[in-house]
């Protein structure tokens, strides 16, 4: 296994899931060549969202498959580094995934795991894993810097459905935030054999996104 492990200690199935999980009329590109409105559109938000350097979401997330969870999520992002907080119903399994993609820590009430290649072991302990790389992006609405794509955006330039290194998002809804840039409020994330849904109960952004976006 490529990972390091400080120490292995027994992971609940369901919380490792949910954590790591934690963690319309409409234009498709490859790009084309005239700037229609939804393109101009698009590239105007991806400027806003690549902008967010800091930002939290609470909500709900539940998944399909061999390791089936709901619960509660809070995520909070700052930069490179996250901290995900994930529990089930009256706060049973809770669990504090921390770090960045490259390293994680995970917290549950069995102890304490660091991996520097969580989506390996991931795969070996579990028979999935989840792109640690993309979740940041994708949840944001917006596909990995670098990597081939497929998008599909609506007018307003929000992005409603992307196809990016094996894994389908699709943005069902979005919600206006207090500084008045709409963020994905459901989405889904599906690789063929795993299927996670994100309800968004709450954004929060620095009051400077709401002057870009």
């Amino acid at each position: 296994m490529l990972a390091t492990l400080r120490r292995i200690l027994p992971l609940r199935g369901c919380t490792a899931v949910a954590l790591i999980a934690m963690l319309g009329g409409c234009a498709h590109w490859p790009q084309p060549e005239a700037q229609s409105p939804d393109r101009v559109a698009w590239v105007e938000r991806q400027a806003a969202l690549r902008s967010l350097s800091q930002w939290t979401l609470s909500g709900r997330i539940a998944s399909t498959g061999l390791f089936g969870f709901s619960g509660r999520v809070r995520w909070q992002q700052g930069h490179e580094q996250f901290v995900i907080d994930v529990a089930g119903p009256f706060g049973a399994g809770a669990t504090r995934l921390s770090g960045v993609p490259e390293r994680v820590e995970i917290r549950n009430a069995d102890g304490t795991w660091v991996t520097t290649d969580p989506e390996t072991v991931l795969r070996e302990a579990y028979g999935w894993t989840l792109p640690l790389h993309g979740l940041k992006n994708w949840a944001l609405g917006l596909p990995i810097d670098g990597v081939p794509a497929q998008v599909t955006v609506n007018s307003a330039g929000q992005l409603q459905h992307l196809e990016q290194s094996g894994w389908t998002i699709q943005y069902e809804s979005y919600q206006q935030t207090d500084v008045g840039l709409d963020m994905p409020q459901k989405l889904t994330v599906d690789n063929g054999e795993t299927r996670w849904r994100l309800l968004v109960d709450r954004w929060s952004l620095p009051v400077a996104a709401g002057r870009r976006g």
